[in-house]
């Protein structure tokens, strides 16, 4: 009897666990494992969306990408409200929204989302201002110019962060080549010349003003950024700059140089920088005038071996380099026909640097600096 018994309440709860595994209850749950496991699936895709184009070398654009992006938010949204309203433990829901959110957060607030923000960021703002700038360069609009710089120089001083924000590393890298470089560069480029063009305005005022030294002043720190500034050579709008130049200069009642010149310039006053940096234990240069330097020597002792090192490896030097000479007297700058012509120069009797005082030098160059200029180029030693 205890055992029919037994039998037959086994047989009940084998029946009872067969009933209640196929009762709605269990069935929702595997129904909701699936819709789960589909949406993780469609999360982890998220970033696909863009890194696959960009490994073909495009850009996909935001409006390519928010039908996608709505999708997976809906779906998103659909199956977490589903495990949400389910008859699951508390801490069932809580382990499949973990898995969820985490998906989620990595593939579409860590990546789809951020892309689209940073693309909309780039042609929203960096395309536009670089649009302008180009524009108001090819019509000389110096005034315009410097507003957009200013601009650029703000956008890519504080906001371009958000171009770093996502992940997918060759979209990155596409979309910093496409937008962020090109800005970096536009603003290199612009740096001196807006400079300039602001000191004008500024000596302008001082002139209107009757302050005729100050404008001095200031027109000498424009003088030495000429050096710095890209080549004239097929840059008309550099060259409108440096015809802006020789207004200002005419209005201080100078006689304006050409715009090889005022580079010219510009550079002789980096040049005596740097041999003064080098070369100045042994002898101090300073610009005395156009194409002209003097060189007081300050070594009291120096000797012939300091004859050769300041005028032949120290001055020399750099003043081919930093100058642009091209030519010698007709010879190029290196090589021994120019060496002998420049030591032909050198005053009878001088042996040591110290002989050279109260003498001067006068060296026929040619330089380029965008095109050629021949200049006599004079060295006073005192």
């Amino acid at each position: 009897m205890k055992k029919n018994l037994l039998k037959q309440t086994t047989v009940a709860a084998l029946l009872a666990s067969t009933v209640l595994s196929f009762s709605p209850v269990a069935m929702g749950a595997s129904s909701l494992d699936q819709s789960v496991n589909t949406v993780k699936s469609q999360l982890s895709k998220a970033t696909t969306h863009y890194v696959n184009a960009s490994l073909d070398g495009k850009l996909a654009t935001s409006n390519e990408l928010y039908p996608a992006l709505n999708t997976l938010k809906n779906n998103y949204q659909s199956v977490r409200k589903s495990v949400v309203s389910s008859k699951l433990t508390s801490s069932q829901k809580q382990a499949k929204l973990k898995e969820l959110d985490a998906v989620y957060n990595q593939k579409v607030s860590g990546g789809l989302v951020p892309y689209i923000d940073a693309y909309n960021y780039a042609i929203k703002y960096l395309a536009p201002i670089m649009k302008n700038i180009q524009v108001a360069q090819d019509r000389n609009d110096f005034a315009t110019v410097e507003k957009e710089y200013h601009k650029l120089s703000y956008q890519l001083k504080g906001r371009t962060a958000i171009l770093y924000r996502f992940s997918g590393k060759e979209a990155r890298d596409l979309l910093l080549q496409s937008y962020k470089k090109p800005a970096d560069a536009k603003r290199d480029e612009l740096m001196v010349p807006v400079t300039i063009y602001m000191s004008l305005l500024e000596i302008k005022d001082f002139i209107t003003a009757g302050k005729m030294t100050e404008a001095k002043a200031e027109y000498a720190e424009v003088e030495a950024l000429l050096t710095r500034l890209p080549s004239a050579a097929n840059n008309k709008f550099i060259t409108a700059l440096l015809d802006e130049v020789a207004k200002v200069k005419t209005a201080l009642g100078e006689t304006p140089d050409s715009a090889q010149q005022q580079i010219l310039n510009g550079k002789v006053s980096e040049f005596v920088k740097i041999l003064n940096t080098t070369q100045g234990s042994v002898a101090t240069a300073a610009v005395t005038g156009t194409n002209s330097v003097t060189v007081t020597i300050v070594k009291t002792d120096a000797t012939e071996a300091d004859y050769v090192s300041y005028l032949g490896q120290g001055f020399y030097t750099q003043f081919v380099r930093e100058l642009g000479v091209t030519a010698v007297n007709g010879h190029a700058p290196l090589s021994l026909e120019a060496a002998a012509y420049v030591e032909s120069l050198k005053p009878k009797g001088v042996v040591t640097l110290a002989d050279m005082k109260g003498k001067t030098l006068n060296i026929p160059v040619t330089v380029n600096n965008g095109s050629a200029l021949n200049v006599n180029f004079s060295v006073t030693f005192k």
